[in-house]
């Protein structure tokens, strides 16, 4: 029987990082075993969710109640991209949208903190903005970012879901703008286009067939370790590997992105 799965920039990641790590994660569904936390970075953490629920709150039109919240920090980051001047172009906003598309009897899937849908000169745009409360990098960095690269796609290819009926959309009518709290003076946008989604849409569907030769192998095979062991150190399932660390602590960066099956391509709010 075909196994479907959803794939989510992060579980691309795992993939490429260690394919051992993706087939105990995602396969098997292996629980985590107990790991220490660290409490600076469970702080960040919720610090980086009551941001983007202030944003998405913002472009909602509801009131951001920054005032009355009670992370000084997070006051502070909303107060800096207000202060920014950052221009949207004039479109539909959509807050929090997630968009699904199939790919190889499988699903790409991933969630925008920010879509405006818009039109210049008579043709249809698209613009993605993403919040960062993270280090701020480099233009030259994002174009390889996995989540750049599957959200270009994403909208490459399922736009339709996005679009009024009969719409469609090219690959350079799609940009994106990273704003990062620690830099809100320099948003960092990139412009999609067909070559670079040729390439991209190969490459993802290349990753998505070597995961398939897997499956196709069955249950039984032990899928290789990362030969990186730096991949290890933050890895809960090191334990599994003869990898321990004693400094290992819990690295679950899908709390900003849930993957949720999808039967087509789809647009629907998160988080209400």
């Amino acid at each position: 029987m075909h196994q479907s799965i959803t794939f989510s920039r992060f579980k691309l990641n795992t993939f490429l990082a260690c394919q051992r790590r993706f087939q105990l994660r995602y396969l098997k569904k292996t629980p985590w075993p107990i790991v220490s936390a660290d409490p600076q970075w469970e702080e960040l953490m919720a610090q980086g969710r009551l941001f983007h629920q202030l944003m998405e709150r913002h472009f909602l039109g509801l009131p951001d109640e920054t005032e009355s919240s009670p992370d000084a920090v997070v006051h502070h980051w909303f107060r800096l991209f207000r202060q920014s001047g950052l221009r949207l172009p004039a479109g539909r906003l959509l807050p929090e949208t997630n968009l699904t598309v199939p790919i190889a009897g499988h699903y790409l899937t991933g969630r925008f903190d920010l879509l405006v849908l818009g039109t210049e000169k008579g043709q249809p745009f698209i613009h993605v903005f993403d919040w960062k409360t993270g280090r701020a990098q480099a233009a030259s960095e994002l174009r390889q970012d996995w989540q750049t690269r599957l959200y270009f796609a994403l909208l490459a290819e399922g736009s339709a879901a996005l679009l009024e009926k009969g719409s469609s959309i090219r690959p350079e009518q799609i940009r994106m703008t990273y704003w990062y709290v620690s830099d809100p003076g320099r948003p960092r946008t990139l412009q999609y286009d067909l070559s670079w989604h040729t390439e991209n849409w190969s490459e993802i569907g290349a990753i998505i067939a070597q995961i398939q030769t897997g499956l196709d192998a069955g249950d039984d095979p032990v899928w290789p370790l990362t030969p990186d062991w730096s991949q290890c150190r933050y890895c809960p399932y090191q334990s599994y590997c003869d990898r321990r660390d004693s400094d290992t602590t819990a690295d679950d960066t899908d709390d900003f992105e849930e993957d949720v099956p999808q039967p087509a391509a789809a647009m629907e709010p998160t988080r209400p």
